[in-house]
């Protein structure tokens, strides 16, 4: 089945950028202070901005709302409430639309998930990482294995039935005494089962990206801490994909896997080139142009400024061929492959014929399989998407 782009529903992301304490590898924007009431009333005046914003003509319902942060969960109710009245208020929400919320066990109490209810989020994304507490240490998490169970059940306890579990893999102390090249997944194998035990509705799984000018990558140069081999690495996503297949979640995207009906919407929107808006520091919206046909004439891609009788002003301008290539990139993503049907629909074009070099060179040298109108990775692909990357967006020079 092909996917369709629907023009009248739309994303929106707030941006919180509050923690208690920044994690070691960890280079998203967020400030380490209490959550500022100021930045939660101009995020309420962004929003009401946008109401006015022509947004292709068209009226949008929102059907998928997201807190990210940093600790989104360290906002107070009414700086919540503030926010979530503005979006209500500016914009149509579509029936059974998902609300969702990134929460760190440290901030869950039973008031606090409360509240959460209450306010009407419908999923919560709880950054638990690891369930070893020296692993959790050794990356600079504040919160013990121990609270981030008890977390859980509070999340539970008040009634949520749509939790999205954060580990990581490639860190820290997950190697056999640390040792390069050794292939011990104990520790992310009693992790996994962990969290599986727990029966979240979601579970990512992310390998550690380690970002320059962050102390777990100074810690790295200079010799102090060790990370498990690439090949342990690789096998500790392996593993991952199959334990959770084997319990009955849906590997759907390189690093989630979900119950069946429980996937989130919002990222799918990311991987889907649907249009989304974002409010707050460092948050981007994605807004497509279309032509009289229902095909992309080009988009718009940033960080919008609400002040702006346009707000998309000043905003990259993206072409049909940075399209192609963000399409490409995001729809690579997910495990069911790039849907040539919807690519047709979005640009007119046959996919196969346009990039028929290059497919045919990875299909042969196994990175990717090309059948029923879906170009998917292979497992060799999943562990090696740069080459495809390249490959694949090389032809659009």
């Amino acid at each position: 089945m092909s996917m369709v782009l629907s023009n009248n529903t739309i994303g929106v992301y707030i941006h919180v950028p509050y923690c208690i304490r920044k994690c070691r590898y960890c280079d998203f924007v967020s400030f380490e202070r209490p959550p500022e009431e100021g930045y939660f009333a101009e995020l309420a005046e962004d929003i009401k901005a946008a109401e006015n914003a022509s947004v292709n003509g068209i009226e949008h319902y929102v059907d998928t709302l997201f807190f990210g942060g940093g600790t989104p969960s360290l906002a107070s109710r009414a700086q919540l409430e503030t926010v979530l009245g503005s979006v209500r208020g500016s914009f149509e929400m579509a029936d059974g639309a998902e609300v969702s919320i990134e929460v760190n066990p440290e901030t869950v109490t039973k008031q606090k998930a409360a509240d959460l209810k209450e306010l009407g989020f419908t999923r919560v994304s709880m950054g638990v990482q690891s369930f070893d507490d020296a692993v959790l240490k050794a990356i600079g998490r504040i919160h013990s294995a121990e609270r981030a169970r008890q977390a859980f059940k509070i999340l539970r306890g008040a009634g949520f039935d749509n939790i999205n579990l954060d580990l990581m893999f490639g860190l820290p102390r997950q190697s056999a005494d640390g040792a390069p090249g050794v292939q011990d997944l104990g520790i992310w194998q009693e992790t996994l089962d962990e969290a599986i035990d727990l029966g979240p509705e979601h579970i990512s799984f992310y390998s550690l990206q380690l970002e320059e000018d962050t102390p777990l990558w100074a810690a790295y140069r200079n010799g102090a801490v060790r990370l498990p081999s690439w090949e342990e690495n690789r096998a500790m996503y392996h593993h991952a994909v199959a334990k959770l297949r084997e319990k009955g979640y849906n590997h759907y995207e390189v690093s989630n896997a979900a119950k069946p009906g429980f996937e989130c919407r919002h990222n799918l929107r990311y991987w889907s080139m649907q249009p989304y808006l974002g409010f707050g520091i460092s948050a981007h919206s994605f807004m497509p142009v279309f032509s009289e046909d229902g095909r992309f004439a080009g988009g718009y891609r940033g960080e919008a400024d609400w002040s702006k009788a346009d707000p998309f002003d000043g905003l990259q301008k993206e072409s049909l061929t940075d399209l192609k290539g963000d399409f490409i990139f995001t729809q690579l993503r997910l495990i069911r492959g790039l849907d040539t049907g919807f690519y047709r629909q979005l640009f007119g074009t046959d996919l196969a014929e346009e990039f028929a070099d290059p497919l045919e060179k990875l299909a042969s040298e196994g990175f990717i399989t090309v059948s029923d109108g879906r170009v998917v990775l292979t497992p060799y692909g999943l562990d090696n998407t740069n080459p495809v990357m390249q490959e694949l967006l090389y032809a659009l020079l």
